[in-house]
Parts: C-alpha cells; sequence; structure tokens
C-alpha cells in the first residue's frame, strides 16, 4: 500500500524520518526556492517552511538562526545559479568571437531576471547587514561579476587593453550597467508605464518579446560601439 496521502503528499512523520538523515537544511533551501518562484522575500517564514514541510520550528532554527540567515543561504544559491546559466552560455557559445560572448552574456542576464524574478530581487535589492555575509556569498557574487568582466575583458584584448587595465574595469562596469539596468527597468515594469504613457514604442513591451529582444541588442551594440570608439580616452587620472 502506498505511504502517500489522497492528495499525492507524503505524510508528515515520513518527512520527519527522511530528515534525520542531516537532509533538512537541503530541504528548506529547496523549498524556499520553490517559494521564490511564485512569491517575494516578503512571504517566506521559517515557521511556515516547517509546518510546509511537516517538522518542528525547534528543528528548523537549528540550521538557520532567522530569516535573515536563511535569505543570505539562498542568495548564495542564487549567485551560483546565475553563474552557471553564464558558464553554460559560454560553453555553447565557444565558437563565436569575444564580442558575441559578451551579447549572449547579457541576453542570459535578462533571461535570468525574467525566468526568477523574485530571486533576482534576493540578489541585488534585498541588502543584509554586510558584518552578516558569509564568505561564500561574497564569493560566489564575485564569481558572476569575474566571469561577465572576463569575457568582456576578452573582447577589448582585440583592442591591445589588458585584463588588468583601468580602460577594462571602467568598460566592464559600464557594460554590467547596462544589462543590469535593463533587466531591473524589465524587472520592475518601468518600461510598461512608459509604453503606456506614449513615452515609448508598444514594441518595448513585454507584451512582444521578439521586438523588446531587438531592442535590447541596439542598446547592446550602442554600449559596444561606444566602448571601441572611446575606450583610449579613458584616462585613470
Amino acid at each position: 500500500m502506498s505511504s502517500k496521502t489522497p492528495t499525492g503528499r507524503k505524510p508528515a512523520s515520513d518527512k520527519k524520518a527522511g530528515y534525520h538523515h542531516g537532509n533538512l537544511r537541503e530541504a528548506l533551501l529547496e523549498r524556499a526556492m520553490q517559494i521564490l518562484q511564485h512569491e517575494s522575500i516578503d512571504n517566506l517564514s521559517l515557521r511556515a517552511l516547517a509546518k510546509d514541510l511537516g517538522v518542528s520550528a525547534t528543528a528548523v532554527y537549528s540550521h538557520f538562526t532567522d530569516k535573515t540567515d536563511l535569505l543570505i543561504d539562498l542568495r548564495t544559491q542564487g549567485f551560483h545559479l546565475l553563474n552557471n546559466a553564464l558558464l553554460d552560455t559560454l560553453a555553447h557559445a565557444s565558437n563565436e568571437t569575444a564580442e558575441q560572448k559578451v551579447r549572449l552574456l547579457g541576453h542570459t542576464y535578462m533571461q535570468f531576471g525574467r525566468q526568477y524574478p523574485n530571486l533576482f530581487d534576493t540578489l541585488f535589492t534585498w541588502t543584509p547587514e554586510l558584518e552578516r555575509i558569509k564568505p561564500d556569498c561574497i564569493e560566489a557574487g564575485a564569481n558572476c561579476e569575474g566571469t561577465l568582466h572576463d569575457t568582456l575583458c576578452d573582447m577589448l584584448a582585440e583592442y591591445g587593453v589588458t585584463a588588468g587595465d583601468y580602460r577594462a574595469s571602467v568598460a566592464s562596469m559600464s557594460t554590467w550597467s547596462l544589462v543590469h539596468g535593463m533587466t531591473m527597468l524589465v524587472r520592475s515594469g518601468a518600461i510598461e508605464g512608459a509604453v503606456h504613457c506614449g513615452h515609448w514604442p508598444v514594441s518595448f513591451s513585454a507584451s512582444q518579446p521578439e521586438q523588446q529582444t531587438k531592442m535590447f541588442n541596439h542598446l547592446i551594440s550602442i554600449e559596444l560601439a561606444g566602448l571601441k570608439a572611446c575606450i583610449n580616452s579613458i584616462n585613470e587620472h
């Protein structure tokens, strides 16, 4: 006879038994990540997670001191997820030029924001107290930026700019700012608002994804053309 309830879920007692083997922390993070697919971090609660998984609140608090502790670990996982998406893009574009790789990374970054909007907010708009951020979270975030930075530096190397050059850092920040800014405008609904007010054409709307992608390509083209044109005029002093 099946141990599942008529709803298809396993009884709470079965769940508790499985978590005695040290996988409760992972189960909590997995469930929290699932919730973020549909709800904001405001709706995350350690006690609600405990109830959802059929374990005691005490068991949950033995793994996470509070909600901030949970969110920091979710943030770490989110950065890993983003960087894996970026690296996967590069792996599939191994025969492309460095400039095309930069373009593809920009699209991957924006697609990540669309696919995981609440997780994206956790990565870039939720700010915990600095002293509480764990080293592995900082490293995971740095790895994401490093993937973007290194790929752009590969492109700039074609113009005689070395990776350690001040100009490379300015160029990297400029490109990241464009891609991140566009992602946030899409995420926040600001573009839809501007379209509704008649300030921007309807083709910019998310209701026309192909046209929006075309517009995004134009923005990246302007950004990269600007970098090529002025890179040698950027001086550190």
